[in-house]
C-alpha cells in the first residue's frame, strides 16, 4: 500500500510542477512529506516575481475515495489548527489524472491576481 500511495504522490507532484510552470511570474518548490501523518502530503511554496508576494498551499493526496463533506472538514481543519490552506488530490479513475478540490490552478491564479503589480 505505501507504494501505491508513494507513486501517486510523485504522479501529483509532476502534475502540479506542470500547472505551476504554465503561470508566468510564478516560482515554486514543491517539498514531499513522506510517511508524515501530518495534514499534508506535499507543501508547495509560491513566489510572485512581480510583487515578492508569498504563500504556502499544502496538498493532502489520497488515491481512495474521500467522501467532499470529509474533505472539506479536513480543508477547514488544517486552515484552523495551521493556518494552511490546503487542497485534496484525488485519482480520477476515469481520465487517469488527478483531480484537485478545490481548483488548484484556478486558486493559484487568483492569487496571483490578488497582488496587481506596482
Amino acid at each position: 500500500m505505501y507504494r501505491k500511495g508513494y507513486l501517486f504522490e510523485k504522479k501529483t507532484r509532476a502534475i502540479l510542477h506542470s500547472i505551476l510552470n504554465d503561470i508566468t511570474k510564478l516560482k515554486h518548490y514543491i517539498i514531499e512529506s513522506r510517511g508524515s501523518k501530518g495534514k499534508a502530503d506535499l507543501i508547495v511554496g509560491l513566489y510572485n516575481s512581480n510583487t515578492g508576494a508569498r504563500m504556502w498551499f499544502g496538498i493532502q493526496c489520497k488515491q481512495g475515495y474521500v467522501s467532499p463533506a470529509q474533505q472539506k472538514r479536513e480543508i477547514h481543519a488544517a486552515l484552523k489548527e495551521n493556518g494552511m490552506v490546503m487542497f485534496f488530490a484525488t485519482h480520477n479513475k476515469q481520465t487517469k489524472l488527478v483531480d484537485f478540490n478545490p481548483d488548484f490552478k484556478q486558486q493559484v491564479t487568483t492569487w496571483m491576481k490578488q497582488y496587481p503589480t506596482s
